[in-house]
Order: structure tokens, then C-alpha cells, then sequence
């Protein structure tokens, strides 16, 4: 029987067994996490076995304004609403007088026919005649969404799949042992990981075995860590991250919610520092001076 002891610290985490040792550096640095909160806990598994308790690797420190900030269902309508939008293209058409064929000769005589004045059969007045104010397609209805409101949406997601225990950490995709896709589905089985599965690596560039494998599954799919989004997210019930791609998924969220500055706004401050250092001694209110 195999006993494991994990170990958590500020700088890594080990596991130790009697079979085998594994060490894991911390994904967070607990010395930039606000005092009112902690970090956050999760198993690093593995690819190379179906029993979910035989596979687990060690653990990573999580941080909690990531994966555990408050879930912000608004904002994730309006990361769904804008990646819904941005692919719909209104490709109605319709010609002015001027495009259409014909219509050049007047009708009839200005004067003396006792009939209205026409200039052109093809007046919007006129049956298969030009459109006055119709549809001048292709229109798009792209818009952009706010730079905070994508990021927030990123990790509101991410916050919602941790809480329903929907993420789950693998030291690697390349230690998938086989590329049959049979063994995959087994191995997603045993373990819990819901009808569909979103795997995600750190590079463009998979690992064959689990390219493979995925190619012939429609719910599963697997996306390099820089195309992550929101839809991806919320449309897959399980999230599988290697453990790079959490590391640099955290770095890059950490880096844009703690920015002192904003270089679309030509370098203005525009949003404050979040881990701002504590004040090196108390505010001094000092009373105004009064002169008489």
C-alpha cells in the first residue's frame, strides 16, 4: 500500500511516497497574495492511468484571485454575447435606383397625359423598382468588448469550473500513453470528466498522442492556451490544463489586474494597483493652520 504525505509551502510543494518522490514549484508566490485571502489547493494528475487515485502527482498553490474571485455572471453574458456576435455577417442587398438595369427613358410626357409625373420606372415608387433606404450588405455586427470586461470574463469562468471541481491539473498532455481513442474515453470515464472535455496546452504544437485520439471525439477538443476563452470554457463541462498552461494562464491574468497603467490610454493611469504594499507608517492628519 502506497502512503502519500503532501506538503504545502510558500515556495513548492512536494509529495512523497515509498515508491516514488514528486516536486512541483508553486504555480503562486504566496508573499504577493492579500493577507484577507488564501491560496488555493489543487491535485496535479497524470495521463498515464485510469484509477483516479493511483495518478495523482503532487499538488499546486492556486491564486485566489483567479481561481476563486468573486463569479461575475453579467460579465460572462457579455463575453458570450460579443463572441456570438463577432462571426454574424448580414449579407442582405439591395440596389438603388442608379444599380438598376434599365428605367433610363421617362414613361410617359411631363405634361398632357393627365397621369402622375415620372422621371424612371425604376423609382423606388415603382413595382421592381430601386430601394430607397434598403440593406447595403455585407454588415457586420462586430463590436469590441472592453479590455477588463474580457479579462474579468476569463476569470470568472475559470472561478466558476474551479468551484464545481471542473479543473483539473496534469503535469503534462505527452503522458498520454496511447493514442487509441477508446482509452481515452475510459480514461475520462473513470475519472469523472463529464461528457465533454477541453484540453489545454501550453504551445500550438499538441502532443501526437492526444491530437490523435481527440480527432475522431466530438466532445472532446484540445486548444493552445493563447486561444482560451470564455465559450470554450462555459461550452465544455471539464477544463484540463497542463501545468504550464495554468502557470502562464495565471501570470498573464495577474499581470493585467495588477497593471499601474493602460498603453491604450497613451499611458495614462487609468486603473489603480490592486497589491498595493502596505503604508510604511500610519496616515498624519494634520490640522490647517489659522491665521488671525
Amino acid at each position: 500500500m502506497i502512503t502519500r504525505t503532501v506538503i504545502f509551502t510558500n515556495e513548492q510543494t512536494s509529495i512523497s511516497s515509498t515508491d516514488q518522490q514528486f516536486t512541483y514549484s508553486s504555480l503562486t508566490d504566496c508573499s504577493q497574495i492579500p493577507l484577507y485571502h488564501e491560496p488555493l489547493e489543487a491535485w496535479v494528475e497524470t495521463l498515464d492511468g485510469k484509477d483516479p487515485y493511483t495518478t495523482k502527482r503532487g499538488a499546486v498553490s492556486l491564486h485566489p484571485e483567479v481561481f476563486g474571485a468573486f463569479p461575475r455572471i453579467d460579465i460572462l453574458h457579455w463575453n458570450l454575447y460579443w463572441q456570438k456576435m463577432y462571426k454574424v455577417v448580414d449579407w442582405s442587398f439591395a440596389m438603388t435606383k442608379q444599380e438598376k438595369r434599365g428605367g433610363g427613358r421617362k414613361p410617359w410626357p411631363q405634361k398632357g397625359t393627365g397621369r402622375a409625373r415620372h422621371g424612371s420606372i425604376r423609382s423606388p415608387l415603382w413595382h421592381n423598382g430601386g430601394r430607397a433606404l434598403g440593406p447595403r450588405g455585407p454588415r457586420t455586427y462586430y463590436f469590441m468588448l472592453p479590455f477588463m470586461l474580457r479579462v474579468r470574463g476569463l476569470i470568472s469562468a475559470l472561478t466558476c469550473k474551479f468551484a464545481q471541481n471542473d479543473i483539473h491539473i496534469v503535469d503534462s498532455l505527452e503522458s498520454l500513453p496511447s493514442d487509441d481513442t477508446k482509452f481515452l474515453e475510459e480514461l475520462c470515464d473513470s475519472r469523472g470528466w463529464g461528457p465533454s472535455v477541453l484540453f489545454v496546452h501550453e504551445s500550438d504544437f499538441a502532443p501526437r498522442n492526444i491530437t490523435v485520439a481527440t480527432d475522431m471525439i466530438g466532445h472532446m477538443n484540445i486548444m493552445p492556451v493563447q486561444g482560451l476563452n470564455v465559450y470554450s470554457m462555459l461550452k465544455h463541462e471539464t477544463l484540463v490544463l497542463s501545468l504550464k498552461s495554468a502557470q502562464l494562464i495565471q501570470e498573464r491574468l495577474l499581470f493585467h489586474l495588477s497593471r499601474p497603467d493602460d498603453w491604450r490610454a497613451n499611458g495614462k493611469k487609468v486603473r489603480p494597483i490592486i497589491n498595493r504594499p502596505a503604508p510604511p507608517k500610519p496616515l498624519e492628519f494634520l490640522a490647517p493652520s489659522v491665521t488671525l
